[in-house]
């Protein structure tokens, strides 16, 4: 795997992502400043590093196929309109971060709400890249994605998953503006959340099932790897047919995840 060959775009935008997230942790430590009871920089800084594994995983899935691919128009919307929309959900969050300002769900005047809104547009075009490719990896007919048929399947599901479950569990995230926020009940601050993620403990928090689907592109892969390591015996259609079990189990979970918080209740307390 050589992201770099695969997707110098997509390589060295993650690098740059990266580096960038670092300064901002940096800044996490030093700028006692707080939203919502956590640091300025914290939300900022979780978006930078989703970023970079969201543009990672795109050029990881991209290095399986053939180099006929290379120059095909969906490979170009996959690399550029995920570089150009990710790059104004980081720079715009991380802006108004650095002021001490809300950026989700922050309409407080016509300038924010159309902000606002363009968040929206760029969210669902960044994540329909994911879902571009994967309908690209499952229906690959002339065989140029090199890997094995149930790991295909597994990158080509959950690229699709993250795709459509990102944008529906986006679109109720972002269609809460004035009825609370990603959280119901409990809480309405994020320093009583657990570590890191910040996930209410004491209430529905609808970034949980927004966060699994997001990442069940790089997740359902890694799932299915570990199963191909351990069952290396098992013929390619019975493994492909699980995968698809596991793709079903993962959408369903995500979904699970949804109605919980929706009804108040706390994924861990």
């Amino acid at each position: 795997m050589n992201l770099q060959t695969a997707s110098p775009a997509l390589a060295w935008g993650g690098a740059i992502m990266l580096c960038a997230s670092l300064i901002t942790l940096g800044l996490s430590v030093i700028d006692p400043r707080l939203f919502q009871g956590a640091s300025v920089w914290h939300k900022p800084w979780k978006f930078q590093i989703s970023t970079v594994l969201y543009w990672w995983s795109l050029a990881w899935f991209i290095s399986y196929f053939g180099p006929t691919e290379q120059f095909s128009w969906s490979r170009r919307f996959i690399v550029w309109m995920s570089l150009i929309a990710g790059l104004f959900e980081v720079v715009y969050i991380s802006w108004q971060g650095a002021f001490g300002l809300a950026s989700h769900y922050n309409t407080s005047s016509p300038f924010y709400g159309a902000m606002y809104t363009a968040m929206a547009v760029f969210a669902v075009l960044l994540t329909s890249t994911a879902g571009v490719l994967g309908y690209k990896v499952l229906r690959d007919q002339a065989q140029t994605f090199a890997t094995s048929l149930a790991l295909r399947h597994a990158i080509g599901w959950g690229l699709i998953i993250s795709s459509v479950l990102g944008i529906v569990t986006g679109g109720i995230l972002g269609g809460r503006a004035n009825s609370g926020g990603h959280w119901v009940g409990g809480t309405t601050n994020d320093a009583l959340g657990l570590m890191v993620l910040n996930w209410s403990r004491d209430g529905g928090d609808l970034r949980v099932a927004h966060f699994f689907a997001l990442h069940a592109m790089q997740i359902l892969p890694v799932m299915a790897m570990l199963f191909i390591w351990l069952t290396p015996s098992m013929s390619a259609n019975t493994s492909k047919r699980f995968i698809w079990l596991l793709a079903f189990a993962y959408s369903g979970f995500c979904i699970l995840t949804l109605i919980q918080a929706l009804s108040g209740a706390p994924f861990m307390n």
